[in-house]
């Protein structure tokens, strides 16, 4: 392999990284406020893509967000999310995020002031995914762009040597 396949190879596999990275830049951080001078969430619907987070921020009030199939409880952080939050309603100024993969619609309400579609509730829809995956790799094109690029700086660092 000439010089220049090499240094094609490592151009390529920057790109690869970039494309990776660009992957991850691509997830969204949509805020809705929690209580406040009403006893809302706003916005009360919100759309988002697989693999976007939610960020409830408490604007004042005992207040937590907390999915009606029970797949988050959140407040001080979420307990459901084994990283030792505190789902329970809080008055204290508090955020937190959720990150949904899946799509579908998840309700959700404060426990003190709302139910299931009743109160103080809200509706996170997730769209389904926009384009087919051409690779069916865990993890998504991250990972998929991260070994392609790795692969490519092996490979070319491996013909550098061999010609030295």
């Amino acid at each position: 392999m000439s010089g220049v396949g090499v240094d094609r190879m490592q151009k390529l596999a920057w790109f690869l990284l970039l494309c990776a990275l660009t992957s991850v830049a691509n997830a969204a951080i949509v805020i809705v406020n929690v209580g406040g001078s009403n006893l809302s969430f706003a916005p009360q619907t919100v759309t988002i893509d697989p693999g976007d987070t939610v960020t409830f921020v408490n604007k004042g009030g005992d207040h937590n967000a907390v999915a009606d199939d029970g797949s988050f409880r959140c407040a001080r952080g979420c307990d459901s999310d084994g990283k030792g939050g505190n789902g329970n309603a809080s008055n204290a100024n508090w955020t937190a995020n959720v990150t949904f993969s899946t799509p579908g619609t998840i309700g959700y309400f404060c426990e003190i002031h709302g139910a299931p579609g009743q109160g103080m509730f809200g509706t996170i829809v997730v769209r389904g995914q926009t384009q087919p995956s051409t690779l069916p790799v865990p993890g998504g094109s991250f990972y998929v762009y991260t070994l392609l690029a790795l692969a490519l700086l092996a490979a070319a660092s491996v013909v550098r040597r061999r010609r030295s």
